[in-house]
């Protein structure tokens, strides 16, 4: 029986462990570009830095979070896991 309750508790603890997602930027522009997303009710931003290639994580309870803002035009409205971009004149194109 106790074993039994080990067992419950963990799959509970792992069904509700956040996702992590990460997608993979070129930015092709002389300046920086910030965005602004919301993942399962939480708020993110960060920096994506002038001419430079980087990837940029991001932690929801699914692998997607909305694009909600910043100074980059996205093809869609959401971000997903695994996606690559660039951006060359504050547009973002997928890879």
């Amino acid at each position: 029986m106790k074993s039994l309750l080990i067992v419950v508790a963990s799959l509970t603890l792992f069904a509700s462990t956040a996702f992590a997602g990460s997608i993979r930027v070129y930015n092709n522009d002389s300046r920086d570009h910030t965005v602004r997303l919301k993942c399962s009710g939480s708020s993110k931003s960060f920096t994506i830095r002038k001419s430079s290639t980087a990837t940029y994580t991001f932690h929801s309870t699914n692998s997607s979070c909305d694009i909600v803002g910043g100074t980059v035009s996205w093809p869609s409205s959401k971000l997903k896991n695994g996606e690559k971009y660039k951006i060359k004149n504050g547009k973002a194109k997928r890879n």
